[in-house]
This record gives C-alpha cells, structure tokens and sequence, in this order.
C-alpha cells in the first residue's frame, strides 16, 4: 500500500514508511505540508507543531476533508488553546525533542489497533533548530525518521533553508527518503519512495 496526495512534481502517491522533506519558504511549505498529511479514509494524522496554533491546523486539516477523531496534535507553540473532540498533548518549547517522542507514542498508543496507518507532520523543523543543535536535531530525526519506517507511517516535515547554513540545511537533509523543494509556484521532488 501506499499514501496518496496531491500532486508533487508529477509523484501522487508515497510509499510506507516513508519520510518526505519539504524545503522552501515556511508559507508555501506549511501548505504542502497539510496537504500531504490530511488523512484519507481508515488513517489518523499526527502533527508537531511549533508555529502554527492547534485550532489553526484542525481548521485546516478540516478543510482538507479530515474529521476530528483523525487528529492528534503535539503543540509546542505555547498557544494554550483546547480543541473539542482532538486530543492535543502540550509541550513548553519546540526544543523538548524527548518530550516530544514520549507524547507521539502516547498518541500512537490510543489506538489498540497496531495496524493503524498514520501520517505525521512536524512544522517545522526550522523553528525546532532554533531552540537546538543541529547534530541534536539530527540524531532526534535519524531515530524518528526509523520510527516512522518501522511503523509503516508517512512522515512529512518542513524547512526553511534561508534560515540554516548551508552545513546544517546538509546534514539535516541527509535524513530523509526524499525531498520536495517548494516555491510559490512551482515544486521539485527528488530521491527515494515515491510513485
């Protein structure tokens, strides 16, 4: 089996177990991003994120064609706000990468079914390295990224290059199956994992 989306660069559909990074600027990656993690039929959507308020993504999620019972959000924006009928586990700071693992397997976990498809969303990675180190960053993605292989989920995070050097745009990257480079018009899609 495999994870539909819309189209990236002619690709609409990416395999299990896969983890996809979408690099550009942090409105156009956001977009791509609920795009591709909006759940279809029989799947749950897990997302991380640090800019963007959970009412925000639900209404965007909604949108998309999600129902709330798909959704499950770790927020580390500080927003302090409740969403009716998803579960939103709270976090202090995007930097809580250990936190952040323990509250995604307590949400994975909710579902006695093992076989349940997930995709899962982290926006973004950006404003996670700012509270970080990179080499941090990157062992937390290298193990997440496995988890999300091992689980047969779809990953999809997002990234600013203009906000990193060049060695850490690198390095991050490295983790990755596969990349999307978006810009307002247009996207590239390069690597492994997708069809």
């Amino acid at each position: 089996m495999s994870y539909r989306t819309g189209d990236f660069d002619g690709a609409s559909a990416f395999d299990d177990g896969v983890s996809l990074l979408i690099t550009g600027p942090s409105t156009v990656t956001t977009e791509g991003l609920l795009d591709a993690v909006a759940p279809d039929d029989g799947e749950r959507a897990v997302l991380i994120t640090m800019n963007t308020g959970p009412k925000t993504i639900v209404k965007e999620l909604e949108r998309r064609g999600a129902d709330r019972d798909q959704i499950g959000i770790i927020d580390c924006t500080n927003a302090e706000t409740d969403v009716e009928g998803v579960p939103v586990r709270r976090l202090n700071s995007p930097g809580d990468l250990t936190g952040i693992s323990l509250e995604f397997a307590k949400l994975l976990g909710q579902n006695d079914d093992e076989s349940v498809r997930a995709r899962v969303g982290v926006a973004s990675v950006s404003t996670a390295l700012m509270y970080t180190e990179p080499r941090t960053m990157f062992r937390f993605l290298h193990v997440f990224t496995a988890r999300i292989r091992s689980g047969e989920m779809f990953g999809v995070f997002s990234l600013d290059p203009t906000m990193h050097d060049e060695k850490a745009y690198n390095t991050i990257r490295s983790v990755f199956d596969c990349e999307a480079e978006m810009t307002a018009d247009d996207v590239s899609l390069s690597g492994t994992g997708y069809e």
